[in-house]
């Protein structure tokens, strides 16, 4: 499932959610061709994943406010699992992929 995230409260809402399961944080540029390369990585993985996602460019606070609350330095695209609160791992430009982060989620709920 993809998620769009609108506010500080849906990261708040996700980071939540990650208590139950582990979640994905997808940022990425609507400009730049490595986010184009990730977004498609990351649409395969919707189907099997819960996702949280926003547009670097439209949601600045957006992209702030999750590398402040899960201590992660912002990049674009990047995705980070979450799980139980935590960043467990991260992910950066070309290392975005469907089975990475698939597998990623796997080994924390093994």
């Amino acid at each position: 499932m993809f998620n769009i995230l609108y506010t500080p409260e849906d990261i708040d809402a996700a980071i939540k959610a990650s208590h139950e399961k582990p979640v994905i944080f997808f940022k990425h540029s609507a400009s730049c061709p490595f986010s184009a390369t990730a977004q498609i990585e990351v649409a395969h993985a919707k189907h099997d994943l819960d996702i949280y996602g926003t547009v670097v460019q439209y949601t600045p606070e957006i992209k702030e406010a999750i590398a402040e609350r899960l201590g992660v330095a912002h990049a674009s695209p990047q995705a980070i699992v979450v799980y139980k609160g935590k960043a467990e791992s991260h992910y950066y430009r070309s290392e975005i992929k469907e089975m990475t982060l698939k597998k990623a989620v796997k080994e924390l709920i093994a």
